[in-house]
């Protein structure tokens, strides 16, 4: 899945922004289209090649853009689909979707930075309809007509953007070193059948380039309300907020098998509160789930058995729940469910010190507080055999 940072978008808009084409006939006819562009849905084929990262990836992605909103942070809203994943900003908030993951990462009050974060915005139809019109008038950079060429088949213009100047970067806060200036250029290609953009590539001499290829253009696409909100998608999913996602992230490449594992106290939904510190002596396995998660629901009779094998032989399993606040409706739920082991709640900062988030995952802690065994996902045999090994 190609995600890009903030640098680089501002990079390519760079670029585009400060030039001019002495084929303002042309190019004045794409603006036109674009100006009048209300809605669209494309597709669209990426491919990079960055030879200082090592990145060579290619990835394509279904666009769509309503310009019929006045949001006064970015100006239309989005929908990007990319094979399991749906980038979504509906003018106000934005969010992510891994449908294959069962997870949504939300962002209610997103900065322009994170709005733009997609590698599917750098040079979109977004990117094109706002700034090529100052590319037309700005006289720090130089475009020259090329042979016209055949991009997915159709006749297309082709044109080469060169930047005359590292200060025209720099005018724009870009942080580009002397030993990456290598006068990078675009190349953008134009259809000579509807004046809209088939291609755009940016490149970078000596490392590479981007770029993107545009095909299946649909002016009149629409999207229904629900597409623009998370609840569309079912409560097994796990809703994060983008905040919460980096800090469980952080802690997830400190907490390993073999380090010791966090402490923590959390009440019980049936019972009095649980330390962890107080249960050394005991080999402790926890569950961190919660509510309609389906991995969740499937592994509670696994659990349960696990529990009834090993409760003699000093296995102390508890299920933590890290989404809510409170108990309300949590009794009801473990009841219906049949789940036999305690569960405890207000689980949220130790879900972020763990590094938890998927669920269910789950942590096996020995006799003296370290961790030896985590999962994300129940894998029965495995599990089994560590409880084996710790007894």
């Amino acid at each position: 899945m190609i995600r890009k940072i903030y640098v680089l978008l501002l990079f390519s808009c760079g670029i585009i922004s400060s030039c001019k084409t002495s084929n303002e006939s042309i190019l004045s006819k794409t603006v036109s289209k674009l100006k009048s562009i209300e809605s669209i849905q494309y597709r669209v084929i990426l491919e990079i090649q960055q030879k200082n990262v090592g990145l060579d990836e290619v990835d394509t992605a279904l666009c769509f853009f309503d310009f019929n909103i006045a949001d006064s942070l970015l100006g239309p809203r989005y929908h990007i689909a990319i094979n399991h994943i749906e980038d979504v900003f509906n003018g106000k908030a934005m969010f992510s979707v891994n449908t294959k993951e069962k997870r949504i990462i939300y962002t209610d009050n997103p900065r322009i930075e994170q709005v733009n974060s997609s590698f599917f915005m750098n040079n979109s139809f977004y990117i094109l309809k706002k700034i090529l019109q100052e590319l037309l008038i700005d006289p720090t950079c130089i475009i020259t007509r090329q042979n016209d060429t055949l991009i997915n088949g159709e006749k297309s213009y082709s044109f080469k953007i060169s930047i005359r100047e590292k200060a025209n970067y720099m005018k724009l806060g870009l942080m580009i070193t002397e030993e990456k200036w290598k006068t990078p250029f675009y190349m953008l290609f134009v259809s000579k059948k509807n004046y809209l953009p088939t291609q755009i590539i940016d490149i970078y001499p000596n490392n590479g380039y981007w770029k993107s290829s545009f095909y299946n253009y649909n002016l009149s696409a629409l999207r229904q309300d629900s597409i623009w909100e998370y609840d569309r998608f079912p409560q097994e999913y796990l809703r994060m907020s983008s905040k919460e996602f980096v800090e469980s992230m952080r802690a997830k490449a400190f907490v390993r098998i073999g380090d010791m594992a966090p402490d923590w106290s959390l009440p019980m939904v049936f019972g009095n509160s649980v330390q962890l510190a107080d249960l050394k002596g005991s080999l402790v396995l926890l569950e961190f789930w919660f509510p309609y998660c389906a991995g969740c629901i499937q592994a509670i009779p696994e659990i349960n058995k696990i529990r009834d094998t090993y409760l003699t032989k000093n296995l102390k399993v508890y299920g933590i729940e890290f989404t809510r606040t409170e108990n309300k409706s949590l009794g009801d739920y473990i009841k219906k469910q049949g789940i036999e082991y305690p569960i405890l709640y207000m689980g949220q900062n130790v879900s972020k010190d763990y590094g938890v988030n998927a669920a269910p995952t789950f942590f096996l802690i020995d006799k003296k507080g370290f961790i030896v065994y985590s999962s994300i996902g129940l894998y029965k045999d495995d599990l089994i055999q560590a409880i084996k090994d710790n007894l």
